[in-house]
């Protein structure tokens, strides 16, 4: 999708079913833009364990 007022960007959304690899994969990827987010730096941990929902629990 287009943005009006922003040329050059677009607007891309991504679908995985909850418990599929490629959900903990989104789910990986948007822990990481929220760390960068908050804290201006890179994530200090990786998460590393799906729960049986398909989110992601942080390793300790």
């Amino acid at each position: 999708m287009r943005l009006e007022g922003a040329p050059g960007h677009r607007l891309v959304a991504y679908y995985a079913e909850p418990g599929t690899h490629e959900h903990g994969a989104l789910v990986l990827l948007d822990m990481a833009a929220h760390e960068l987010s908050t804290n201006g730096a890179a994530p200090n941990s990786r998460p590393s364990a799906t729960t049986p929902d398909g989110a992601v629990s942080p390793s300790p």
